[in-house]
């Protein structure tokens, strides 16, 4: 139990102990007087009002660009200038106002940073609109980036992250059109700009990570790094590009078992991504037709890239078994298994080698949910085992028949594993009692 839930309660129970007479009112005040310092609201109170704050920003933030689209045409341009300021101005005095006196509520924190965000966003864009200060989007996403990222630090504000990041994809995907049919290498500073928030990232799983901005911070740095790299894709080259997908989304699944281990479901959003990354990936491979081109060069900083996965992925693989955390080995083993099947093997046999590799893993899942009474692992091993039945189905040259008996023995198959698992801890509960 934390301090503020004991002092709540303390608190609370002080008058029917007064009443009982187990202590005097005097040393109840003084009691009282003691605790009250760490009640702090109540969380679900806390995560309200800071939901609250975000939307109050966002509402006010599109109700001023609104405002000013509607009466645009009808102003100068000083006065268009000093308008489009205004509301950046009345955002930078709020967050200092907030700095001073309400820097401890995440609720101010929140609501300023997005409005704040979006004043900067409205401001460039009105500015550039009216004195033709830019003509491309590349530009505008450059500028709001550069100002918005000291606004994440100073302010400590999560919400802003979320923008920054939305925006550093939009920018990729912007500098980056059609690299690969110019011929050109990609520009990799978004790379860095993205970079530039994980500090923050890292900073609040130091401080609080079972929070709920940690869990939501999470969810948009696994997004938002999958559609980072996404820019970067070369769709002529299918196959080649699941390795840097592969590779990704272990790390993910390798950091969520390193640092948020005991999370589940939603609260484990690197968890949540990497896994059903790696499900899609592997299952994606194991159609012959994901090799028919094999890739004819590889750019250097592409390489580099790669080793430095390969050393992440290294240190963390080393790091859970020094610590002796639970991971699943044939999941972590997923890039080796993809750089084999796209630079060693050819043809049907980079599609057997994944087909083997899909049902590997499907079954070690399974029984090591069932092995250690996870409903969750146990459903995710047979889902994986089903996929890989049915793209075989699809893709082979069978009947109805047969393709309907097939999946009735598997539906009844999962039905009867489910129902044996809660049998066995409905007889658990029993023998416990």
């Amino acid at each position: 139990m934390n301090a503020a839930k004991f002092a709540r309660q303390l608190v609370g129970a002080l008058p029917a102990l007064v009443e009982q007479n187990i202590i005097s009112a005097d040393g109840a005040e003084a009691l009282r007087r003691h605790y009250a310092p760490m009640m702090r609201p109540a969380r679900s109170l806390s995560v309200g009002l800071t939901i609250s704050a975000i939307l109050g920003g966002l509402l006010v933030g599109a109700g001023i660009i609104l405002l000013l689209a509607h009466n645009w045409d009808a102003l100068s341009r000083p006065a268009r200038a000093g308008v489009a300021l205004a509301p950046l101005l009345v955002s930078i005095g709020l967050s200092m106002f907030t700095l001073w006196r309400r820097s401890t509520s995440a609720a101010w924190r929140e609501g300023c940073g997005v409005f704040y965000f979006l004043s900067i966003g409205a401001a460039i864009a009105l500015v550039s609109q009216t004195y033709h200060l830019y003509h491309d989007l590349t530009g505008f996403l450059l500028v709001w980036l550069a100002l918005t990222l000291p606004l994440i630090y100073l302010l400590g504000t999560g919400t802003a992250l979320v923008g920054f990041w939305a925006c550093v994809v939009a920018y990729s995907f912007r500098l980056n059109a059609g690299w690969h049919a110019r011929e050109l290498p990609p520009d990799f500073m978004p790379l860095v700009w993205w970079a530039a928030g994980l500090p923050f990232l890292v900073w609040q799983v130091w401080r609080r990570r079972g929070s709920l901005t940690v869990t939501w911070l999470s969810a948009a740095c696994a997004v938002s790094g999958a559609l980072l790299l996404l820019a970067y894709s070369d769709r002529r080259d299918f196959a080649y590009w699941q390795l840097p997908y592969a590779a990704l989304f272990t790390l993910y699944y390798l950091v969520a078992c390193r640092w948020f281990g005991d999370a589940r479901g939603w609260r484990n959003p690197f968890r949540a991504v990497g896994c059903l990354g790696i499900a899609a990936v592997a299952v994606t491979l194991t159609f012959k037709h994901a090799f028919t081109h094999r890739p004819e060069f590889v750019w250097p900083w592409f390489s580099a890239g790669w080793a430095l996965a390969a050393a992440g992925w290294s240190a963390l693989i080393v790091e859970l078994a020094r610590k002796k955390l639970s991971f699943n080995w044939v999941a972590a083993l997923f890039p080796g298994v993809v750089a084999v099947s796209v630079f060693v093997l050819t043809g049907h046999w980079s599609a057997l080698l994944m087909n083997l590799y899909v049902f590997a893993l499907g079954v070690f899942t399974l029984a090591r949910g069932v092995r250690r009474d996870s409903w969750l692992s146990m459903n995710e091993g047979l889902l994986l085992l089903v996929a890989l039945i049915v793209s075989r189905f699809f893709s082979a040259d069978y009947g109805f028949v047969a393709r309907g008996v097939a999946f009735i023995m598997v539906g009844v198959g999962f039905l009867g594993l489910n129902g044996w698992v809660l049998a066995r801890r409905n007889k658990r509960k029993e023998s416990d009692r």
